[in-house]
């Protein structure tokens, strides 16, 4: 179980770090303005988030495999709310992470290399990006507080 414990955390810290760190980085390269740097470094994220799902669907397989050998209730309240953040945190970068990266990513490849496009400009700096990325955080941090404290337990 101990094994299983170990490579669920491991694979989902790495899953966090793929998916989280390259968007934070990139909202700074966003607001640099130079066109070059928003191409090359959303077209980098682009590529590292076709491993975003795959990391959490092996963390989640093997988060289930440890609470299987563990002889833990899958319906435990902790589990619950890890299975409802997992949903939320999916979601959240299925339906508009990974959308808004790909948006900035074809319109950086649309804009003038001198200065960016006012749409482009208009994404990698749309408030509301980084209102998803502080959700994202929160979200984050609301599932290491569930799987350490396993609350309603």
């Amino acid at each position: 179980m101990f094994v299983l414990k170990f490579l669920h955390i491991a694979v989902m810290f790495a899953a966090v770090g793929v998916s989280l760190g390259p968007e934070l980085l990139l909202r700074g390269i966003g607001r640099s303005g130079d066109v070059r740097a928003i191409r090359t470094g959303y077209s980098i994220a682009h590529r590292i988030g076709r491993a975003i799902p795959p990391l959490f669907v092996v963390g989640l397989i093997f988060g289930l495999l440890t609470a299987w050998a563990g002889g833990m209730n899958f319906l435990a309240p902790w589990l619950l709310i890890a299975y409802g953040l997992f949903l939320v945190a999916t979601l959240l970068g299925a339906r508009a992470i990974a959308p808004h990266i790909a948006r900035v990513s074809a319109l950086a490849a649309e804009s003038p290399d001198d200065a960016p496009s006012t749409e482009l400009t208009a994404a990698v700096t749309d408030p509301r990006v980084d209102t998803l990325v502080m959700v994202e955080v929160i979200v984050i941090l609301a599932f290491v507080f569930d799987m350490v404290l396993k609350p309603f337990s």
